[in-house]
């Protein structure tokens, strides 16, 4: 019988010891040439405000942050052992960039699902990612199957959505014709006559709502105003304009920690509105925080160089941050 020498032994264990060692090492660096061409593309899911994609290596946190994500999904199961050291790796650098790290351990193995907890920890992500501050970050390894069941959840959460502000603002057609005048009264600040109209109006949705808290902060009733946009959140709690006339209701109202919080989350969700930039910008300035209030009237500028009120503001803002005696 045959028997290999001993170097041809010590060969083929070396080679054995040498293969394991180098898919050890692949397995723990997920954007390695040998890993990228398999890993999905990070993309926004169904639901605004949240983010999917392949485990976040420390070169991604840096775009995470420009995205205003500060919650990141895990999807990694621990009881892995490369998908531990990923997991405490990643947790690492989220406190490193002042984000949140939450773990939804789902076993998956090449699309191949394991463990006991999948399914119920796939909707306990997606549930986790739309109850964050700021944007969230859901992801696996590869971001491939198991942040995509979690989109599953997201998506249907997205229909119901749609269809309850589709309910939320259903109504006649007098009624519509009522609100369009009312906005024109607004339009044309004819305040009280605008809720007047609105008054007529017996089912209150969202839109009329969120007109009637307009019309109320026109007319410096900061607090009535407020009522009004969160009656409008209740029917639509993704209203956009009904969020920012909360806060700027709450700025009136001198609530000034609530309206900071409020134009900062939809900063983060909308980094273009020229609307929350000179909210929060007037915040910052009620503060005193003279810095941070001449960044957010310089952005706003940058945005819309006609904006004369975010001229006015910059130039007092900076009388405030000049020498004394300048």
């Amino acid at each position: 019988m045959y028997k290999p020498s001993k170097r041809i032994v010590i060969a083929v264990l070396a080679l054995g010891l040498a293969g394991f060692a180098f898919g050890v090492w692949v397995l723990l660096n997920p954007a390695s040439i040998f890993v990228q061409p398999w890993r999905a593309v990070r993309a926004e899911a169904p639901v605004k405000g949240v983010l999917l994609g392949p485990y976040p290596v420390e070169e991604d946190f840096a775009d995470l942050k420009k995205r205003g994500v500060t919650t990141i999904i895990s999807l990694l199961e621990p009881n892995v052992p490369y998908e531990k050291v990923l997991l405490e790796r990643e947790r690492a650098l989220a406190e490193r960039h002042g984000m949140t790290v939450k773990n939804f351990p789902m076993g998956s193995i090449l699309g191949q699902k394991f463990g006991e907890h999948y399914s119920v920890n796939s909707k306990a992500a997606a549930e986790a990612a739309l109850a964050a501050d700021g944007v969230a970050y859901i992801h696996c390894y590869l971001g491939l199957h198991r942040a995509k069941n979690v989109q599953r959840y997201l998506a249907e959460h997205a229909q119901v959505q749609a269809q309850t502000y589709a309910t939320a603002n259903a109504t006649s057609d007098a009624d519509l014709e009522t609100e369009r005048k009312a906005k024109d009264l607004f339009r044309a600040g004819q305040y009280d006559e605008s809720l007047k109209l609105l008054a007529s109006i017996t089912r209150k949705t969202a839109r009329v709502l969120r007109v009637e808290g307009w019309n109320l902060y026109r007319m410096q009733r900061a607090d009535e105003a407020r009522t009004a946009f969160a009656r409008a959140l209740e029917l639509a709690p993704g209203d956009h304009d009904a969020r920012v006339g909360l806060a700027y209701a709450d700025l009136a109202g001198g609530r000034l920690a609530e309206a900071e919080a409020g134009f900062a989350d939809l900063r983060r969700l909308r980094p273009d509105d020229v609307s929350v930039l000179e909210g929060i910008g007037n915040v910052y300035y009620r503060q005193a925080r003279w810095k941070d209030a001449e960044l957010a009237f310089q952005e706003l500028l940058r945005r819309k160089p006609d904006n004369g009120d975010a001229r006015e503001m910059l130039e007092r803002v900076r009388r405030f941050m000049a020498p004394a005696g300048a």
